[in-house]
């Protein structure tokens, strides 16, 4: 039996500062170039080693605790992989919005493989732990990072890099969500200029907040835009109460704003709320910081 009987981890957020979308593959997915952050607010995650059977709950209703929620999922293919005959008790606290583009489920799977690993003291290697988050989802293998880092294929091609960047970042979720299918499914190859993934990750590394801000793009923006119009309001209320740059994350629908602190974006939010109605999910957050 291990010695450790609970182990409790942070499970986190991330944004999307950058998403590109190359192409269609013939797999179904999307070739992409994005650059994801993980941010110090997230979920909590709870893992209890059992002697048998593997369990989920959750405080959060409406998220399914089978198989079809991927922190399940990941416990079951890392103990067949690895021949595991032990059991957990998985307890998660929801604070992520879901199908909010912040990648709380990918996040989830991503700490519960590192948890289980050590609950039930596998040592198995990282490669290991890629090779099944690759399996399973295209986020997942950026959470194994634990830090900034530009993803390619479609997306579990991880490229860690420095991100100094000291701003403060207002998340808001409009109560709503998107389906990730339906925003790639409505992609349409634009013509418009992007930047450059170069141009973002230099200025990161250099905290330069204005680069950032410029360098933000996303192609799934627009699709989800069109369908939703407020968050094209959200967007505008946020660079006119302060936000040096404001972009849709992932594939929707949260909508975030870069602020060169945090009592600015804390008063943004109080105002967020005040216009659109206290049902408007904020949460001010800081990026997680990098090892690279």
């Amino acid at each position: 039996m291990t010695t450790q009987a609970e182990l409790t981890v942070f499970s986190p957020a991330k944004i999307n500062l950058y998403l590109r979308i190359l192409g269609k593959r013939a797999d179904g997915y999307h070739d992409l170039e994005t650059v994801m952050l993980p941010l110090n607010f997230g979920d909590e995650i709870v893992c209890q080693w059992r002697a048998t059977g593997l369990t989920l709950e959750c405080d959060q209703p409406d998220l399914p605790t089978d198989d079809r929620n991927l922190a399940l999922r990941a416990a079951k293919r890392l103990a067949e992989r690895c021949g595991v005959t032990q059991g957990a008790r998985i307890i998660l606290r929801k604070r992520t919005p879901l199908a909010a583009g912040l990648g709380g489920g990918s996040s989830n799977a991503a700490m519960v493989l590192q948890a289980l690993n050590k609950l039930w003291q596998l040592d198995a290697p990282r490669a290991t732990l890629d090779e099944l988050a690759a399996g399973m989802g295209s986020d997942i293998n950026f959470f194994l990072t634990g830090t900034t880092a530009v993803c390619r294929g479609r997306g579990e091609q991880t490229a860690p890099i420095p991100c100094r960047l000291s701003a403060a970042v207002l998340l808001i979720n409009p109560g709503f969500g998107i389906s990730t299918k339906w925003a790639y499914d409505n992609w349409a190859k634009l013509t418009e200029t992007h930047p450059a993934v170069t141009v973002l990750a230099r200025a990161l590394a250099a905290d330069d907040l204005n680069g950032v801000s410029d360098a933000l793009f996303n192609s799934l923006e627009a699709p989800s835009v069109g369908k939703f119009p407020v968050l094209q309001l959200l967007k505008d209320t946020l660079r006119a109460h302060g936000a040096r740059g404001a972009l849709m994350s992932g594939s929707g629908a949260t909508v975030f704003g870069l602020f060169a602190d945090a009592g600015k974006a804390e008063t943004c939010g109080v105002e967020i709320r005040r216009e659109f109605g206290p049902s408007m999910w904020t949460q001010v957050a800081k990026f997680a910081e990098s090892a690279v």
